[in-house]
């Protein structure tokens, strides 16, 4: 090696030295004319020559550097590349007229002809012994990328062609040749043969070539911008040497494309690849540093990048995102992935600006009141996302001279989070602003301000002091949008100043934001109304309002200039908006400088100043009131009264919500007791209108919300009253909190949501922590007053806050707040309402994010900091792995059972796509401790992946549990005489318990075995006649038992009963013995529960078609029981209302129903009936009852039981069971949601196909007067029309008018309510309006399937699949009957012909309503039909048959030579030098099908293929990988030629793929979906071998493909491929599995796609 260094470095000194001896000569790379001799240099004076460095000559020289050089190699001291490093070092250092550089050059070529020779055959011999580790070719070729450096024009050209020639070399001893017809073998290339069976062992991979080509284009970009005129040496009839530069580099590149003059042989890289690495960027594509030789290229570049996108991305992404409809994955758009930002920004504006934004996904969310966590959530992905997507793109580009400095780097960290928060800032405000500028205009559409309101008369609702606008329901918007505001603002998301300055802009805009035509901006009074809410905060009144009024009073100015005087005077004019200026001024007199001067200074307060007098006669009757103690305003029982306090709550801080409080929690003392006994006492107050609640300011809202929370129901001390002053503490007496102020905080939660979330979260945390304690020492660890307040706050959420939990952002994980008590919990009736809870929180989830929560051992809990923390937090914990839980979840049967039905739905619904590595068997074996078993008629409508669990774990379940015959549990009665004491007089002849014989059946029956059989031995005692328990014994022994085990030892009992009654035993008969028997048990002893009767009934472990037994059962305990319907009767005469928040007498209901039908928890009912008081042992501390019933009990285990009953087909019972139990649906939290997920699940079930059943089923779990359906869904539902007449009402008019009202909401459009008298927003069932729309449309278009399916539901009623076969065999068959459904076909063709039903301006909107409906019904009805669509679009569209023009297979040599730079600013550039072949003329139209849909709109070119493709991304975008699944079959058949169109009916397909733009159109299909379609391995893998396949299909149509030509589509296809394996690369193992599909294909592009799959 030190050889060589020396050689190296006597040869450099020699090139400078003898510079000017040196001649020019022949040489290898053709710098010199002749070949070098020896010179020797004189010594001054005429002495002797000296000769400083002798060298034979080149031969000899070059033979002496490979010597030494490989040497120093085989020495292994260092590593090869180090020591060719040296080298290519030392030829860098050589002077560029040196004769020496042109050996250098020489030398290097040699070596490498080595290298190569060495790898190739070294490569060979490792992989026939599978050894490895040696450094690559690769490595070593890059080390020459290093003589690119030098700027000289001839020692870069030189380098160049060395680098061009080791290249030929490889590829020469790679394939055996450079041209398409030289086959490989041995005497034309080394070792050629062999190689081709190595894997991944390519002597130049594509990283090299791609790095090589970005280092060479890169240095020439710097010289093109060091050389912006470049001038000629001789003048300007020579190139100049930069151009000499650029050809030598076009010359390599056209090498590694495979391009050899004429010839197209084997390519290093593909067209996509060279394409990608010579785009600098648009900063310096645009920027005119480039030369018109290297614009011209990069224009090419930026030409094929953008055809190549425009079938990468969809027609139209203007896809909105649904709160709690959406999936995961929708969040994760196509536009904002790193892989696809890379062709993004070739594209158009017209293109992308369909595409999705952080803006619009506020907006949506906003609009749609999702939770601040969900919007913050989302902002947070949408900027993850865009930061990897501009990291790839700015990695990708090239920008000069961008030098990066650790001080700047520094800096740009430090502000990188102020950053973040402005960004935040100005999404939300820019959001707010648009839905507050909608707002108002809608309103102003809706009134009348121009007309002058002369007399107060003339509106109803006026009073001397108020007025208000007859038709108020449009400020619920207003009420909804300050309590967004408020939310931000309060915690510092958008500071105030920004808001004012922002509103003000809507009324008096910037300069710069005047639209030519744009909507006249007009003032408002409910934008000052708006401001006027945040003047509540306190720091905002202390801050920006303070330093305004003390300073310039800019902000009053800016008030004042956007007040609306002839709002207040006008016909709707609303004093509670139209007087908060006034209000403002009020509000902060004591901060106006100069109160007096004020309307000196500020001239335009005279137009407000004659209603100030209304503020100061408001100020002054609240306070009179207030004073004297009259209710009226503060009950606030009509409108006026409400409106008057809520317009003094604007003006006054705090003055309303401290005298509501004290309204609702006087400081006299009146002692209220309830139903649960004299241990539940309350303070009296009064009851607060629901009207007034929702119009008082949003500061009032959240003040009065923690006065609340604070004194009431914050505190483990109980309630605390504050009274004359003195600290707050407990008053005697008083134990629990009034049912009005329960009332109060729920309704306040409704209404203002946003404000008052962080109460919320607070209240969970602290069930968290309760529940972690019950681990620790159980229910014996809490105090009375906390499990009081546990108590009401279990009845508060699951009887009044299911609906806000619903939309929860944590709901999913709220089920980690239950676990422990669901199982330590002794207390009987706390544990009641807990069960209950349990069953209702778990019948609400809906999402993926409930298994997840499942596997997710690491909760802790909401998290109380700022939103944008715990949003980054939740977002992290995604990342956590699944883990299976070591205790199971659920001890109760009840609640595992329906937790995995509640699972299967989901799955059913949501698929497993967005939840990737969760294991769908561990969350269904983590439920319960023991496998659980289903009878065939329950797996018949489970999902597949959910029935093949419980098939797998059938034999190892071990429910159902044998039940012992009578006969059994008589012999167990008389091998333990202890028994005789559990009835009355059966213990001895003096009727007194035997000694120890409690002690003995309490001893006997601790043992978990023995529980179940404890029913059924008492069941046989009783059967006695005339036997009565005694209670006494009965109850010590019960007490015993965990609650949670009481379903299951419930469920023994029945079906011990069931079993006797099909025995056909007289005793056992149901009507006269079992049923009267059971009522006993369950009404008069309170031994079990109702309802855990019913639901050991109907829990699924036994088939119920047919079983006369226990359906005569199910009859009697629902239906023909006495006590059972008279407390149906009861509670029926009490008329409870389904808006229970409007039902002023619900309490006194309440208590009347609890005083005829008591609550006993602890088996103590008979005993006090009988006078057997106290009860030995005493009852647990009685907890408070405020809405808990036996009735709110039971609803949620007949929602379990409606599933059952229609899986039994036993169609007169299960009408019978709606008509009679429909009341109890008012009780229903999500009756709405109930019936779509009912429909959905059992949409194909024989039982729901019976109209007279789903007219029952609508009227049972429907409020008609809450819900906004169709007339013609109306009037079948009240039965003024027939079956056929409502079949046949769904025609073209109707499926339009669905589909405006999905348009219109997905656009974010306010709207007329449909109906009158509906619910306020905040108080419906749904209050996502879009969401809303789509369940109600569900809701119609299942209802409309089952009436389809009528005719043959009686046949299939004698069908009872039992096995796996049958099952999937009956799916075969209901796809068939879907695909004939007439509503789908019709929609379809109504979706796709915008021109005729879509109106002007609806956009693609229509098209992306149906896409989301599509994913909202079963995919067999909808998505999978238009779906499968695509083969009659491809096979049948004459657009799609045409061949693309032809097109020469691009070179770079050739593009440069003088011709084709004439032309490069002429349409025939993009095609290369040759001009264009001649083509159909219809090619030309079918670039229209993969144009922007609004594009094609706006030009009149909608064509039905983009209309389609359009249609299909939307409904893969809102799908699951069950319509990828679906998608692959389809691109198979038509693969296969097996594809069913409308011309080949059903008997199969015939027709193939015969055109380039089919097969172009197929990957525009796929391409979209690749950044999902990577996670499912063998789906990806098949759609890629099936569109390789294709290709071979069509290529023999394709006349003009030959060794020199190809076509537009196929140089994009192979875009395509080569875009799949760049970004998403399945593997090398995948494309191995896919490289017989490409052997089937030409010759030229086999050798393309094989280059592809041959890269590491």
């Amino acid at each position: 090696m030190n050889k060589l260094v020396q050689y190296l470095l006597d040869a450099i000194q020699s090139s400078y030295q003898d510079l000017e001896f040196l001649v020019p000569c022949g040489s290898f790379l053709g710098l010199y004319d002749e070949r070098p001799i020896k010179r020797a240099r004189n010594n001054g004076g005429g002495g002797p020559a000296t000769q400083v460095f002798e060298f034979d000559d080149s031969e000899s020289t070059c033979n002496s550097i490979g010597r030494l050089t490989q040497e120093a190699i085989d020495s292994g001291k260092l590593a090869t590349t180090d020591v060719l490093r040296v080298v290519v070092d030392a030829v860098r250092s050589i002077h560029d007229a040196s004769a020496v550089l042109d050996i250098g050059f020489r030398s290097l070529f040699e070596i490498y002809q080595k290298r190569l020779t060495y790898h190739c055959a070294n490569r060979y011999a490792n992989s026939k012994t599978s050894s490895s580790g040696e450094e690559t070719f690769g490595e070593e070729y890059l080390i020459l990328t290093k003589l690119f450096e030098l700027h000289r024009p001839r020692t870069w050209v030189a380098a160049v062609r060395l680098v061009s020639m080791v290249t030929k070399s490889a590829i020469g001893i790679m394939y055996g040749g450079t041209t398409p017809g030289e086959a490989p073998s041995l005497s034309t290339g080394t070792h050629a043969a062999s190689l081709s069976e190595i894997s991944g062992l390519n002597l130049l991979p594509e990283a090299v070539c791609r790095e090589t080509i970005r280092v060479v284009w890169r240095l020439l970009l710097d010289s093109a911008a060091t050389e912006r005129q470049p001038t000629s040496v001789l003048g300007s009839a020579r190139r100049t040497r930069w151009q000499i530069r650029f050809d030598a580099t076009l010359e390599l590149f056209d090498c590694f494309v495979g391009r050899s003059g004429q010839c197209l042989g084997r390519p290093l890289v593909s067209y996509y690849v060279i394409s990608r690495e010579l785009d600098p960027g648009a900063a310096v594509a645009e920027s005119g540093l480039l030369t018109d030789e290297m614009q011209a290229i990069v224009d090419l570049c930026f030409a094929r990048k953008r055809r190549l996108g425009r079938i990468l991305l969809p027609p139209d992404g203007s896809w909105p995102l649904i709160s709690h409809a959406s999936r995961a994955h929708t969040v994760k758009h196509v536009y904002d992935q790193p892989a696809y930002a890379l062709v993004r920004d070739s594209l158009t504006f017209e293109e992308t600006e369909r595409g999705p934004s952080a803006n619009k996904y506020v907006a949506d969310l906003l609009y749609q009141r999702a939770p601040t966590d969900e919007i913050f959530a989302a902002i947070r992905n949408h900027r993850i996302t865009k930061k990897k997507a501009m990291a790839a793109v700015a990695n990708d580009s090239y920008v000069p001279n961008r030098p990066m400095l650790g001080s700047v780097a520094a800096a740009a960290a430090e502000e990188s989070v102020d950053a973040e928060k402005h960004e935040v800032a100005q999404l939300l405000l820019e959001a707010m602003a648009q839905r507050i500028e909608q707002t108002v205009r809608y309103i102003q559409r809706q009134c009348d301000f121009e007309t002058l309101l002369n007399e107060r008369r003339l509106n109803d609702n006026s009073d001397a002091s108020m007025i208000v606008p007859r038709n108020i329901q449009y400020w619920e918007h207003m009420n909804e949008i300050a309590d967004q505001l408020y939310y931000f603002v309060l915690f510092d998301a958008i500071p105030y100043k920004a808001v004012h300055e922002r509103l003000y802009s809507l009324v008096f805009p910037k300069d710069g934001d005047i639209q030519a035509g744009g909507v006249t901006r007009r003032k408002d009074n409910s934008y000052i109304w708006l401001l006027l809410q945040l003047f509540h905060i306190e720091k905002v009144a202390a801050g920006p309002i303070r330093a305004d009024l003390e300073g310039d009073e800019d902000m009053l100015d800016q008030l004042m200039q956007m007040y609306n005087e002839q709002q207040i005077v006008s016909k709707d004019a609303f004093y509670v908006r139209d007087l908060a200026l006034q209000a403002a001024m009020s509000h902060q007199q004591n901060n106006i400088t100069d109160n007096q001067g004020v309307k000196f200074r500020h001239p335009r307060m005279a137009v407000a100043m004659p209603f100030a007098s209304v503020v100061f006669q408001l100020r002054q009757e609240f306070g009179r009131q207030f004073r004297d103690e009259q209710p009226d305003l503060l009950a606030g029982d009509t409108v006026c009264r409400a409106m008057k306090t809520a317009a003094v709550s604007q003006f006054r801080q705090y003055a309303v919500p401290n005298a509501l409080y004290t309204f609702l929690v006087p400081s006299r003392e009146a002692i209220g007791q309830l139903p649960s006994g004299p241990l539940t006492t309350y303070q009296q107050g009064g009851r607060i209108s629901t009207l007034l609640l929702d119009n008082i300011n949003v500061g009032g809202k959240h003040r009065l919300l923690q006065l609340v929370y604070k004194m009431m129901m914050a505190h483990e001390m109980g309630p605390q009253f504050q009274v004359d002053g003195r600290p707050p503490a407990a008053r005697d007496g008083i134990t629990c909190v009034s049912p009005h102020v329960v009332d109060t905080v729920y309704r306040l939660l409704y209404n203002a949501p946003y404000s008052n979330e962080l109460m919320m979260k607070e209240v969970l945390e602290k069930l968290r922590r309760c529940d972690e304690a019950m681990v620790r020492g159980g229910v014996a660890r809490l105090s009375a007053p906390t499990l009081r307040w546990l108590y009401t706050v279990y009845q508060l959420m699951n009887c009044r806050l299911l609906r806000f939990f619903k939309y929860y952002a944590h709901a999913s994980h709220l089920v980690h707040h239950l676990r422990h008590s669901l199982v330590h919990v002794t207390h009987r009736q706390l544990y009641g309402s807990l069960e209950c809870f349990a069953l209702c929180l778990v019948n609400l989830q809906h999402d993926v994010g409930f298994l997840q929560a499942l596997l997710d051992p690491g909760y802790h809990g909401v998290s109380l900091e700022p939103v944008r923390q715990a949003a980054a937090a939740s977002t992290a914990r995604l990342l956590v792995r699944y883990s299976k839980p070591d205790v199971a979840w659920f001890a109760c049967a009840m609640l595992a059972r329906n937790a995995a039905l509640v699972i299967a739905r989901i799955v059913a619904m949501r698929g497993l796509g967005d939840a990737p590595g969760l294991v769908l068997d561990d969350c269904l074996a983590s439920l319960a401790p023991q496998p659980l078993s289903w009878a065939p008629a329950v797996l018949r409508f489970l999902p597949r992946a959910v029935r093949a669990y419980y098939l797998r774990t059938a034999a190892d379940s071990n429910d159902p549990m044998a039940v012992p015959s009578a006969s059994d549990v008589r012999r167990l009665i008389e091998a333990r005489p202890v028994h005789r004491a559990l009835t009355a007089g059966g213990s001895s002849s003096s009727g007194g318990v035997l000694p120890g014989a409690e002690a003995a059946l309490v001893s006997l029956y601790a043992d978990a075995r023995m529980r179940p059989l404890f029913l059924l031995v008492l069941w046989e005692l009783l059967l006695v006649p005339n036997a009565k328990p005694a209670m006494a014994v009965v109850r010590r022994v019960l007490l015993a038992f965990p609650p949670s085990q009481m379903a299951a030892c419930t469920a023994a009992l029945v079906d011990y009963i069931a079993v006797g009654i099909a025995d056909g035993e007289k005793k056992n008969d149901v009507q006269n013995v079992a049923g009267p028997l059971l009522d006993l048990l369950v009404f008069s002893y309170r031994i079990v529960q109702h309802e855990h009767v019913v639901f050991a009934l109907v829990r699924g472990a036994h088939d119920l078609r047919g079983d006369g037994a226990r359906l005569a059962l199910v009859r009697y305990v629902l239906l023909d029981s006495p006590e059972f319907s008279a407390r149906l009767c009861e509670w029926q005469r009490l008329d409870f209302q389904g808006r229970y928040w409007a039902d002023d007498g619900h309490w006194r209901k309440q208590e009347a129903y609890l005083a005829r039908f008591p609550e006993y928890f602890e088996y103590e009912a008979q005993l006090v009936a009988d006078g057997q008081t106290p009860v030995d042992p005493p009852p647990a501390l009685p907890l408070p009852i405020y809405y808990e019933t036996a009735m709110v009990r039971l609803l949620p285990v007949l929602e379990f039981a409606l599933g059952r009953l229609i899986e039994a087909e036993d169609r007169a019972l299960l009408c019978d069971v709606l008509d009679r139990l429909g009341i109890l649906y008012r009780l229903h939290q999500v009756p709405l949601t109930t019936l779509m997920n009912t429909l959905f699940v059992y949409f194909d079930a024989p039982a729901l196909h019976d109209p007279a059943v789903m007219r029952s089923l609508a009227l049972s779990l429907l409020d008609m007067t809450q819900q906004s359906f169709t007339p013609e869904f109306t009037q079948f539902v009240s039965g003024q029309s027939t079956v056929n007449d409502c079949l046949m009402s769904v025609d073209t008019g109707y499926v339009c008018r669905m589909l405006a009202r999905i348009s219109r909401a997905i656009a974010r459009q306010l709207q007329r309510p449909e109906k009158d008298a509906l619910p306020e927003s905040h108080y419906r069932e749904i209050p996502n309006p879009i969401l809303l729309v789509l369940t109600e449309c569900v809701v119609e278009l299942l209802t409309w399937w089952c009436l389809h399916q009528a005719e043959a539901s009686e046949a299939r009623l004698a069908v009872r699949p039992e096995s796996e076969q049958e099952f999937r065999a009956e799916e075969v068959a209901r796809t068939r009957r879907a695909v004939a459904w007439p509503v789908a076909r019709l929609w379809l063709d109504i979706a796709m012909d915008p021109t005729t039903h879509h109106p002007q301006r609806s956009g693609a909107t229509y098209i992306h309503s149906t896409g989301l409906l599509a994913n909202v019904l079963p995919d067999e009805l909808m998505a999978f039909p238009f779906i499968q669509h695509l083969a009659v679009i491809v096979l049948e569209e004459p657009v799609l048959k045409t061949i693309s023009r032809p097109k020469r297979y691009f070179s770079f040599v050739e593009f440069a030579l003088p011709a084709a730079a004439a032309s490069a600013n002429s349409s025939t550039r993009h095609r290369g030098a040759s001009s264009a072949p001649r083509f159909n003329a219809a090619a030309t139209t079918a670039a229209a099908v993969f144009n922007s849909y609004e594009q094609n709109r706006a030009r009149n070119m909608v064509n039905r293929p983009n209309t389609y493709l359009t249609l299909l991304h939307s409904i893969l975008h809102y799908g699951g990988i069950a319509t990828f699944t679906t998608l692959a079959k389809v691109i198979r058949d038509l693969v296969a030629a097996t594809a069913t169109t409308s011309n080949s009916g059903n008997g199969g397909g015939g027709q193939q793929l015969c055109s380039d733009t089919q097969l172009l159109y197929l990957c525009a299909t796929v391409g979209p979906i690749l950044y999902r379609l990577k996670d499912h391995e063998a789906l990806y893998v098949q759609i890629l071998g099936d569109l390789v396949s294709a290709m071979a299909q069509v290529c023999p149509h394709i006349e003009s493909l030959d060794i020199s030509t190809s076509t537009d589509a196929v140089e994009q296809v192979m875009d395509f491929f080569c875009f799949v394996k760049d970004q998403f690369d399945p593997g090398r193992a995948a494309w191995r599995r896919i490289a017989p599909h490409i052997a089937a294909l030409p010759s030229l592009l086999r050798y393309q796609l094989q280059s592809i799959v041959d890269q590491e």
